[in-house]
């Protein structure tokens, strides 16, 4: 079983996938932490797959989700998820056909008015988030929203052929869409709920290797915006082998390498889209290293970000087998990034 769970201004919204079966299960109002609120129902429950969803992932969130896990021993696990994450996984559960039209999602509640578009861009499946919090905080009447909402779905929509809109959030409750539902019922289908984000993190909680495949992109201000590696030369040719993805929460973007260098004193390391278009490079200085192409090192890298503007790359020697020892010589270097995309 395949239990979504999103946490919301005091309410979570629960949504169970039981094999062919799918249940909304009503809004449940709660006090306390999300973790006091999961320690309860592990409790009633012998197993299964729990997805998390939170506006705001960090470490701590994180470390408490791997403690949860541990106590089902085995039997189990609770996986965290973002928004962006969670769309993607509705949209699959869906079954959204990403070829004939991009989806879109508009997520309103008390605190923020969001849009996540997903779309397919050769071959990848992208998930872009726009924050439109401020147009909409300038709405003080019902017809004030109604006409905001229709002005931000006119220009968002007309961004190439758009085939399904869901609406989810409180935000939307009171019957103001009047304008703004001509707008979006334009040869487009059209569904409103609020469990669309736990619908997803169920679907993602119950796969075996979970979120993270390789054919995914999030853009989004918590996420890694571009790759960050090496070109190195291999079977005749230069490849580019990246140390840190894009598209990646920056807490958890981290990438280790093993190296064979020669005749070198400095390692360049390239930033790129994620269309593969090379944006900056970065040179990193190996004092001390010499610079004879006899002189064989093993260098081992790793790289984790800081935060989603900062990472840093560590180098060390670890020597060459028993012709020469490790000097335990260590390099470290942060790098600082600037993001070439700007979201409303």
């Amino acid at each position: 079983m395949q239990t979504g769970l999103h946490f919301e201004h005091g309410q979570v919204y629960t949504y169970i996938i039981d094999g062919a079966k799918a249940t909304e299960e009503e809004p449940t109002a709660y006090e306390g932490s999300w973790t006091d609120y999961m320690s309860e129902i592990l409790q009633d429950k012998t197993g299964g797959a729990f997805g998390i969803v939170m506006d705001h992932l960090n470490p701590i969130a994180i470390k408490a989700a791997e403690e949860l896990s541990a106590r089902l021993e085995g039997a189990g696990t609770v996986r965290l998820y973002t928004k962006e994450e969670a769309v993607l996984g509705m949209v699959q559960f869906q079954r959204n056909d990403l070829k004939r039209g991009k989806t879109a999602v508009f997520d309103y509640n008390a605190e923020q008015f969001v849009y996540y578009e997903v779309k397919e861009r050769s071959g990848k499946r992208i998930v872009e988030k726009y924050d439109y919090t401020q147009k909409m905080e300038n709405a003080k009447t019902k017809n004030d929203k109604d006409l905001f909402f229709a002005e931000i779905a006119a220009k968002t929509l007309a961004r190439g052929v758009t085939s399904t809109v869901y609406l989810c959030g409180t935000g939307f409750e009171g019957e103001w869409l009047l304008q703004s539902t001509r707008i979006l019922c334009r040869g487009r289908r059209v569904f409103m709920g609020n469990h669309l984000f736990a619908c997803g993190a169920a679907y993602l909680a119950g796969r075996e290797i979970g979120f993270g495949a390789e054919d995914a992109f999030l853009i989004t201000e918590n996420m890694t915006a571009c790759q960050i590696g090496l070109t190195l030369y291999h079977h005749g040719r230069d490849v580019f082998y990246p140390l840190l993805p894009e598209g990646r929460a920056w807490f958890e973007a981290k990438g280790e390498m093993e190296i064979f260098v020669s005749g070198i004193t400095k390692l360049i390391f390239e930033l790129r889209s994620k269309e593969g278009r090379k944006m900056a490079s970065v040179c990193m200085p190996l004092s001390g290293m010499k610079k004879n192409k006899d002189f064989v090192y093993k260098l081992k890298i790793q790289g984790e970000y800081l935060s989603s503007e900062r990472c840093k790359i560590k180098i060390t020697d670890e020597g060459f087998g028993s012709l020469r020892p490790s000097s335990h010589q260590v390099w470290q270097q942060v790098i600082r990034l600037e993001r070439s995309e700007s979201h409303e």
